[in-house]
């Protein structure tokens, strides 16, 4: 037996219930699905598995390819770390930007697409989904890139839960294709191996494993949709987030926006006296900028500021502020 499932793409087998692929022999000529994918899809279960890839391993895979690569990243998670990525594949590629739901409306999508390219320094092609454009209009837009530069193969690549499978299933169903939809989760680790998607006679898609980043502080986003927490910030005051996980003191009065996809409503939390193990120092040296912090969001913070924290500065980045500072 070489059926592979369609939701993981491992290939199916009814040997052993705790390996990866397992399906019971009597229903395996009947169903895409290995039981894992089946119950993430129709019970929310996740059963964890030991088999992701390494970013190496799947960059190097693709290189020694030549199809297309749509690199997709949510919206919370584009950093040095994540273009750095993108940037090592050698191929014609195109940066997919998902998420996008916070964007002001008072922002222009094409405005924040230029900021990126500028720095992050990027020469490809760099287009948004979400925000103002709908799931299917921005799969509409990727199809017509991929129609009018004749790219009938492209592999979809992307940061694990940056929505891989979701763009594939908004491609299938923007074509008319009467194709499987494929495993969607808000887990890492959905897909395990390479599965080929023919969408129709014109175009078919290779979804990858998704890309861990070891420089993250991985957290366990439950929510799907982007939040937007703002609160004044006044001297010495501290603010708590995911649940008071790790604490940020501001030395001077600051308005900021914290951007994540955690929907408990304990996600930010102000103090006025200092938490312990604030021992890192961070010096904002302009106004309007972006606090990232790896795996998690970023803090949007309105004026200069020192800031003191917990979290180890390896996973924290500066950068000019996304928006510009409008839409505090």
């Amino acid at each position: 037996m070489n059926k592979i499932c369609y939701g993981c793409g491992i290939k199916l087998q009814s040997n052993c219930k705790d390996n990866p692929g397992y399906i019971p022999e009597n229903k395996i000529n009947n169903s895409d699905y290995c039981m894992r994918c089946f119950r993430m899809m129709h019970y929310g279960e996740v059963k964890q598995t030991n088999t992701p890839k390494e970013a190496k391993e799947i960059i190097n895979k693709i290189n020694k390819d030549n199809r297309f690569v749509i690199f997709l990243v949510d919206f919370l998670n584009i950093n040095d770390e994540v273009i750095r990525i993108f940037k090592s594949i050698k191929k014609e590629k195109m940066l997919v930007v998902n998420k996008c739901e916070l964007i002001p409306k008072h922002i222009k999508n094409e405005s924040v697409r230029l900021f990126l390219k500028k720095h992050y320094d990027i020469s490809d092609t760099v287009k948004l989904k979400g925000g103002s454009l709908s799931s299917h209009h921005g799969a509409r837009g990727i199809l017509n890139y991929l129609k009018d530069n004749s790219i009938k193969e492209a592999y979809i690549l992307g940061i694990s839960n940056s929505g891989k499978s979701t763009l594939i299933n908004d491609l299938i169903t923007t074509c008319g294709s009467k194709v499987a939809h494929t495993t969607v989760n808000n887990k890492a680790n959905t897909t395990l191996d390479f599965i080929r998607v023919k969408i129709n006679e014109q175009l078919t898609l290779i979804d990858s494993p998704g890309v861990i980043l070891k420089n993250s502080l991985n957290h366990d986003v439950s929510g799907k949709n982007i939040t937007a927490y703002t609160i004044n910030m006044k001297e010495c005051e501290t603010v708590g987030i995911l649940d008071n996980k790790y604490f940020f003191k501001f030395d001077s009065e600051t308005p900021i926006t914290f951007y994540t996809n955690h929907e408990s409503k304990k996600a930010i939390k102000k103090y006025f006296k200092a938490a312990p193990g604030l021992v890192n120092t961070i010096s904002l040296e302009s106004d309007c900028v972006d606090v990232v912090i790896y795996g998690i969001g970023f803090i949007s913070v309105k004026k200069r500021v020192n800031i003191t924290t917990n979290i180890d500065p390896s996973f924290i980045e500066v950068r000019p502020s996304l928006f510009g500072g409008y839409n505090e």
